[in-house]
């Protein structure tokens, strides 16, 4: 399969959708499918009437509609026959002329065959599941369609499916005829609605209903899916509620349901109809830790039902504030819900970290920003768009106060609901609330690019301070943060703090203690730092003196024993089981990547060392999470024998099997995967594979990982870090660049999206040379893939310092 031509050209410009919105509206779309090839072929048949308007000006006109298709079988407008082989250029059908009301109908044969895009077909033990994913420019894959984000219309369709399969679409099915050896499900029309967030799903289905909810997940997934269930409709239900009384509309759908699929790249907010990727759907009793992170996902896309369904962005310039607020709607729901025992504590740090990684690599960009084209749009869909956009929501929040926010909120939605937003329009609702100037705000936070980093310099005599200056980098922005116990605003390069002068030196002098700015925080002792942050009492300050450590790591401005060893102390004192978790992931990027190779067997000791001490201790989820810290750094086999004779999740198992075969010291893949009845436990014995010290093993792990499709998303993360072992590099030598070579070959043939995820996580973290950096940034790939070979390549730069 070659790549779709439009992955690398744009598709469609800003400049063509506002002048195809300015003359065109769409008032409803009837879309019958018939799914039924699709049990043994990829191919599948549509038929959509279009009813919509054309407003010209100087006579009649012309336009076009988007469609992906195989073959255009026929194409009528108001009942006059247009040849396809006339009208039919690439993927658009051109149609006039045109002024007035009008009705388009198209009949096509279509294909599956590009994954993750448009409809999908997955298969499961030989029972095929088809799903859509439409964001940004894929609706044209399924039907034929006006595929802008600003031209929303009603959606209704018709599904003819095998007789055996449950289908689900934006609303609930109004009836369900049979057909010989099919079924047709009617699905009556939706409120208006974007393209991209419609959706049809179907397949043998297993099927979990509750009062105006349902869950799907494929059958091989039944018993885990009941065992979940209870939770993840409680959780829905007490979000739509809370959403629907603090954004001031009630929820516009008849259903609220969420689909589990095994190839889902994460989750869509399809209208009523969410696609999760169904690795949420635990086999084995979750962590806090898992119910957390699935939780703020839930969330996130329910906010989307009211920004981005409700109100959408009209053009993908807009998706950094869908995006964002969904984001930050997450973390606050999460806190008002008791989900987080913080709302601004350790959820919103790690989404903080996500956004001054990406903030400071060259592709890094305004969060609000003009988006030429759908390729640029899709090279949008990462942490500035996501994390930064939602710590800046944070500020905004911040500057006009939540009860007022939320107020402006409503109003906002009042407003354009059924129709489209902007930012101008939010910032317009906000005004009156705020004591700033919200326009020059965005033009400093928002529309500028870049993260200031804030470096505290002290000089002192006789254990008083005599100096103490903030130094901005450039551009300088406003800034309100703590330094000790004392609250300063900054604005320009360098800020003299007369508040420290004449006081004693303190143990720690801890920069933003309360969280409350947008920065890299560089103290002005790091070793200070180091021996005693792991005595805060405030979790809030525990959670910034963590970022700031990992950030001197990053920067190679520490050496990695240093930050071993204050995770190591840290280890053991630490209640919180987020910061647990963070300080854990923290460690092993120390003594793995970051860490000189002669180094990385003494430090992973040393944590280890610090896991056992903590376990003493440790109870339920903490003394998990120290578990799965030993999977990481433990290297005795008695001690991971131990580990494996307790009753462990069943992910923490494989874990620690993997860490056992990457030392060399045993391996019981085959027995573990006869114990493992979760249906994807070949892709947990893979990794373990993956992760065993001979070329042998390393060479059919990269066959498997780069050879079309590829690994699954859900396992894909597991299975580099298994393959990438920080203490292989002899073993690895070599293999970086042949990553290299496949990748080209891999997206030609799975699709760039695919190979674009095998980077983000699978990249070589071992074995790392200059010619290979060098390599990877010259590439020639499209522009979705060479920017996150970028990303990755700097990154991997700057740990090598």
């Amino acid at each position: 399969m070659l790549a779709d031509p439009e992955t690398t050209t744009g598709g469609l410009t800003a400049a063509e959708a506002a002048a195809r919105s300015a003359v065109v509206s769409v008032r409803a779309y009837q879309v019958s499918l018939d799914l039924t090839e699709l049990l043994e072929t990829d191919v599948f048949s549509s038929r959509t009437v279009i009813e919509f308007e054309y407003d010209g000006v100087g006579g009649p006109g012309m336009t076009w509609v988007d469609l992906v298709a195989a073959e255009v079988v026929a194409v009528e407008l108001d009942g006059t026959t247009l040849d396809p082989d006339e009208v039919v250029r690439g993927n658009r059908i051109r149609i006039g002329p045109l002024g007035g009301r009008h009705r388009l109908d198209v009949v096509a044969r279509q294909r599956t065959d590009v994954p993750g895009r448009g409809l999908s077909r997955s298969v499961d033990n030989q029972d095929v599941y088809v799903w859509t994913q439409f964001q940004p420019f894929d609706a044209r894959r399924m039907f034929a369609c006006f595929d802008q984000p600003d031209l929303k219309a009603t959606f209704a369709c018709t599904v003819r499916a095998p007789l055996e399969w449950s289908c689900v679409s934006n609303r609930v099915e109004s009836s369900v005829i049979e057909d010989g050896d099919a079924a047709i499900w009617t699905f009556p029309p939706t409120v208006p609605l974007p393209t991209y967030a419609t959706a049809v799903c179907a397949g043998p289905f297993h099927v979990v209903r509750s009062a105006g909810m349902a869950l799907y997940a494929r059958r091989s997934l039944a018993a885990p899916l009941e065992r979940n269930a209870a939770e993840l409709f409680a959780l829905s239900r007490r979000g739509l509620e809370l959403f629907e009384q603090t954004f001031g509309l009630a929820y516009d759908g008849d259903s609220y349901d969420h689909v589990f699929l095994p190839d889902q790249a994460g989750a869509m907010e399809n209208h009523g109809c969410v696609t999760w990727n169904d690795q949420v759907i635990y086999r084995s009793e979750p962590t806090a830790e898992q119910r957390r992170r699935r939780a703020l996902v839930l969330f996130h896309e329910m906010a989307h039902m009211w920004f981005g369904n409700l109100v959408t962005p009209r053009w993908w310039d807009g998706l950094w504030l869908s995006e964002s607020f969904a984001d930050w709607a997450a973390v606050w729901a999460g806190a008002e819900l008791g989900v987080l025992d913080s709302r601004w504590s350790v959820a919103m740090a790690l989404e903080k970290e996500r956004a001054t990684d990406a903030d400071q690599l060259s592709s890094t960009h305004p969060v609000s920003r003009p988006v030429p084209d759908l390729a640029a749009a899709e090279a949008n869909f990462d942490a500035i768009t996501y994390a930064k956009g939602a710590c800046m929501l944070r500020q905004l929040v911040e500057q006009v106060g939540e009860e007022a926010f939320l107020t402006g909120l409503r109003d906002y939605f009042r407003l354009h609901a059924g129709g489209n937003g902007s930012l101008a329009a939010l910032l317009a609702a906000l005004q009156p609330f705020a004591a700033i100037d919200l326009a020059a705000w965005s033009r400093e936070w928002l529309e500028s690019s870049g993260i200031n980093t804030l470096s505290l310099r002290t000089t002192s005599e006789d254990g008083h301070y005599t100096s103490a200056v903030l130094v901005q980098s450039d551009p300088p922005r406003r800034h309100k943060l703590s330094i000790g116990d004392h609250l300063v605003e900054i604005t320009g390069a360098r800020t003299d703090i007369p508040a420290l002068v004449g006081k004693p030196t303190a143990d720690l002098l801890l920069l933003d203690a309360t969280d409350a700015t947008y920065a890299l925080l560089r103290p002005d002792d790091a070793h200070t730092l180091i021996k005693t942050a792991h005595t805060l009492t405030d979790l809030v300050a525990r959670s910034v003196a963590r970022r700031t450590v990992r950030g001197l790591l990053r920067d190679a401005t520490i050496p990695a024993a240093d930050v071993v060893e204050y995770v190591a102390r840290s280890l053991v004192t630490e209640k919180d089981l987020t910061q647990l978790k963070a300080l854990t992931t923290l460690g092993a990027d120390a003594a793995g990547p970051s860490a000189p190779p002669a180094q990385r067997e003494s430090l992973e000791r040393r944590l280890a060392g610090a896991c056992l001490e903590a376990l003493e201790a440790a109870t339920g989820d903490h003394w998990l999470v120290l578990v799965e810290g030993l999977a990481d750094f433990a290297d005795e086999l008695p001690l991971l024998d131990s580990l494996l004779a307790d009753d462990l999740p069943q992910t923490i198992r494989w874990r620690l099997i993997t860490r056992r075969v990457a030392l060399g010291l045993a391996d019981d893949t085959a027995a573990e995967l006869a114990r493992d009845h979760d249906p994807d436990a070949q892709w947990h014995a893979a990794a373990a594979r993956a992760a065993a010290p001979t070329p042998e093993a390393k060479r059919a792990a990269l066959d498997l990982m780069l050879t079309a499709p590829g690994v699954p998303v859900s396992a894909l993360r597991s299975f580099g870090q298994a393959f990438w072992q920080p203490r292989q590099s002899a073993v690895l030598a070599g293999f970086p660049m042949r990553f290299l070579d496949r990748l080209p070959a891999f997206g030609e043939q799975a699709g760039w999206p695919a190979a674009q995820r095998a980077v983000l996580y699978a990249f070589p973290t071992v074995g790392i040379t200059d010619a290979f950096l060098a390599r990877a940034v010259d590439l020639d790939v499209p522009l979705l893939l060479r920017r996150a070979l970028t990303d990755q390549a700097e990154q991997a730069a700057r740990r090598r310092g």
